[in-house]
């Protein structure tokens, strides 16, 4: 399964439900599961979980005449909590244009590898990342809720509608919910013709103390983020909703040490 996040504008938060998704459908799963970076330039999700990969995604593309499966892994790290990353480049001017034939092909490879294949697609509708939502089995529209996203994701959806993509796999996610002053679900569903399929609140404490220790958001104390972004990932594995689970034990010790550390 391929899972696009997609933002509406820079800033909406898409790299840390991407992330957050990607590390919350290998603990629910405990399948194989890969993030990977589409973003030009420094992209910023291994530096969410605290990695340095020697390799990206722009180095599996220029290899691409002769990949296989052995030689994929070798430019993927792997976080403690089981996730796969396939870091972006940097190269602000790539991934571009002429390589969206070969992200097709590369992303055909990493859904033969792996069962997840999350995308952190940025925010513009540019080759590959158009041909990565085209491949993708579920596109996660990222959208804070206030006017210029609300306007960008009326005209990203008509755009996306248009690249062929079925109206069923677009599902709206609107984050920092519960910041003041913004305008109510109810007012942005009727504005754009679209269910909200999730919320989340905002957190800033939490999702930055997640980055600063190199862990998921799931690793720390329970709070209602770590419920809303459960619940993400169970909707897109097809598992019931259940209440929130403890933190892994194993992440926890992690984060408090990379705290002190910090």
């Amino acid at each position: 399964m391929i899972v696009s996040y997609l933002g509406t504008k820079g800033g909406t938060g898409t790299t840390t439900l991407a992330v957050n998704g990607a590390a919350d459908i290998r603990r629910l799963t405990g399948r194989s599961t890969v993030v990977v970076d589409l973003k030009t330039g420094p992209g910023d999700v291994a530096l969410f979980l605290g990695l340095r990969p020697r390799h990206s995604v722009l180095t599996a593309l220029d290899h691409l005449a002769w990949l296989d499966l052995s030689i994929l892994r070798r430019f993927i790290v792997v976080h403690d909590c089981g996730l796969h990353v396939l870091a972006s480049g940097d190269d602000y001017a790539r991934p571009g244009v002429r390589d969206a034939d070969h992200m097709e092909q590369l992303l055909r490879a990493l859904s033969a590898a792996y069962d997840y294949v999350i995308l952190d697609a940025g925010c513009a509708l540019l080759p590959p990342a158009t041909t990565a939502l085209q491949l993708s089995d579920a596109i996660l529209m990222v959208a804070n809720p206030d006017v210029p996203c609300l306007r960008n994701l009326q005209r990203i959806i008509d755009e996306v509608k248009r690249l062929g993509v079925a109206r069923e796999r677009l599902k709206m996610v609107l984050n920092r919910a519960s910041e003041q002053g913004v305008l109510s679900t109810a007012q942005i569903e009727r504005v754009l013709g679209f269910s909200i399929t999730h919320t989340v609140n905002s957190d800033y404490r939490s999702a930055a103390s997640a980055v600063n220790s190199g862990v998921p958001v799931s690793a720390l104390r329970a709070s209602d983020i770590i419920g809303q972004l459960d619940a993400i990932a169970r909707s897109i594995v097809g598992f019931p909703d259940a209440a929130r689970p403890k933190s892994g034990i194993r992440h926890a010790a992690q984060a408090d040490q990379r705290r002190a550390e910090v």
